[in-house]
């Protein structure tokens, strides 16, 4: 067994056999109620330190669910968060993605948008940011409860400083505010989020898993498209669908609140 692996489930209490997250994975298992990812790599073992200790933190503070931990072993590094039931706002959007929804999928969907931005509020109100807000980031648990996951690039100063400067969660996600920043300052300068520019995040996620289609920009990036073009797309709203136009159905509480957090 990986020595790694072996020193979280001792650490964890763990007598459960791991098993790889997907067949894909060599350094992430399950195990348990547990989630353990391991590396070597000092690079990656920022990262996962960050957002175990991120995870902690916020759990020790009432403002997450799940509990992380992390340990050592010579250069390597282990990481563990509770698993948490529930699939990802992707996904759960998809029976929404139709002309004809389930009759409850538009108000469940709405209340699941006032409990995100209400979660998100409580998560500045105590200096925090989540730094990657999108569809994939927040886990729809079986009551509806939206939780965000993913902590990697999450911002707290009780935290350390992050292994490098932040410039960004997922391109589609990001703000036309953030977008300039990232067009106009060189790659060691730090972005610092609002919490205006993590509402527009959230609502931007809420439409894109919801119509199915980027929030912001038509384009991606690929052949003759750049990250400097779609950042510039961002900026300046010059690819950008109109919500009324990529929506699958009218929703006028839902669009409402897009609205309200992206103008």
């Amino acid at each position: 067994m990986d020595p790694l692996l072996a020193a979280a489930l001792a650490a964890l209490d763990v007598t459960d056999e791991p098993h790889p997250l997907t067949t894909h994975h060599t350094d992430a298992w399950r195990a348990g109620r547990w989630k353990i990812k391991t590396t070597t790599e000092p690079a990656a073992a920022a990262l996962l330190l960050h957002e175990a200790e991120a995870v902690r933190l916020l759990h020790a503070r009432g403002l997450h669910p799940a509990d992380g931990r992390h340990g050592r072993v010579g250069d390597g590094v282990w990481t563990a968060v509770e698993f948490l039931p529930g699939v990802d706002l992707w996904r759960w959007c998809a029976l929404g993605r139709v002309p004809d929804p389930p009759p409850d999928f538009a108000p469940r969907l709405t209340t699941i948008a006032h409990r995100a931005f209400a979660g998100l509020d409580d998560l500045h109100a105590a200096g925090w940011r989540h730094g990657d807000l999108q569809p994939w980031n927040i886990l729809i648990d079986p009551g509806d409860q939206p939780v965000f996951v993913d902590h990697e690039y999450t911002h707290h100063q009780g935290l350390l400083p992050p292994a490098g400067p932040y410039r960004g969660g997922m391109d589609h996600a990001t703000t036309p505010g953030v977008a300039r920043q990232l067009l106009h300052t060189p790659p060691e300068v730090h972005i610092r989020l609002t919490p205006a520019d993590e509402r527009h995040a959230l609502a931007a996620a809420l439409r894109w898993a919801w119509t199915g289609t980027t929030p912001a920009t038509t384009r991606d990036v690929g052949p003759g498209v750049t990250l400097d073009d779609l950042l510039e797309d961002i900026a300046t709203g010059r690819h950008h669908v109109p919500l009324a136009d990529a929506r699958p159905w009218p929703a006028p509480e839902l669009e409402a609140l897009i609205a309200h957090a992206t103008t």
